[in-house]
């Protein structure tokens, strides 16, 4: 598959737990971002999501908080993309967000980052690569209970040179499964984690990451 030039990352944390990377439950609006005019159009897009597939609340809270901060570094790449973190070379604005979905503990966590020039679609190919050796993402604690093992997710087509994985395990103990799918929207890098206890519906997954790859395909640096 190809993706767009923007990265999005959707997360789902679990009940709520800290552990378990809940971020926002129950506080008032807030979208992380930079304050520079590139940032402006994604703030907005992530501030009017009234399109979302259904079961998501439309309300932006703050950005996806891993639950974890993996010992791989390539899964620390993904999890920092979803978080608001991209990558810092040629990046002029980025913004993160999070909705909360109907199942308990259910979470979307979206990244967008802004890049001049070429920058989304060379920073993509470093997040697929990423991808790839992100085989096992744990805490490297011992007795923690954090463990997630991740192995391939079909989609169908949800935008150009997307990729998509599913990280499956436990964390703090707790049954956990997010989906991870990075793409790119013109000049805009998308990282998206769709996670919770009960395992994400890919269909609901694929939905999300069509509709984030439409709004933002036609952002301007």
């Amino acid at each position: 598959m190809r993706i767009f030039h923007a990265t999005v990352i959707v997360g789902v944390s679990a009940l709520g737990l800290t552990a378990v990377g809940a971020c926002g439950a129950g506080r008032t609006i807030h979208i992380r971002g930079t304050s520079t005019a590139a940032a402006a159009g994604p703030r907005a897009v992530l501030g009017s999501m009234d399109d979302l597939p259904e079961g998501f609340s439309d309300r932006a809270r703050s950005g996806w908080r891993p639950p974890f901060r993996p010992r791989v570094r390539a899964c620390r790449t993904l999890f920092d993309a979803a978080g608001g973190k991209p990558p810092r070379d040629g990046l002029i604005g980025t913004t993160s967000a999070t909705y909360e979905g109907e199942h308990v503990g259910e979470l979307a966590g979206v990244g967008l980052a802004v890049y001049a020039g070429d920058g989304a679609a060379a920073h993509l190919g470093e997040l697929r690569e990423a991808m790839a050796k992100c085989v096992t993402a744990d805490g490297g604690a011992p007795g923690a209970g954090s463990r997630l093992s991740a192995s391939g997710l079909a989609l169908g087509y949800v935008g150009q040179d997307a990729e998509a994985r599913r990280l499956a395990g436990r964390v703090a103990g707790y049954p956990y499964e997010m989906h991870l799918v990075v793409l790119s929207a013109g000049h805009t890098l998308i990282a998206l984690v769709h996670a919770g206890l009960n395992p994400p519906d890919a269909g609901r997954t694929a939905e999300l990451t069509r509709v984030l790859a439409r709004k933002v395909g036609n952002l301007e640096p």
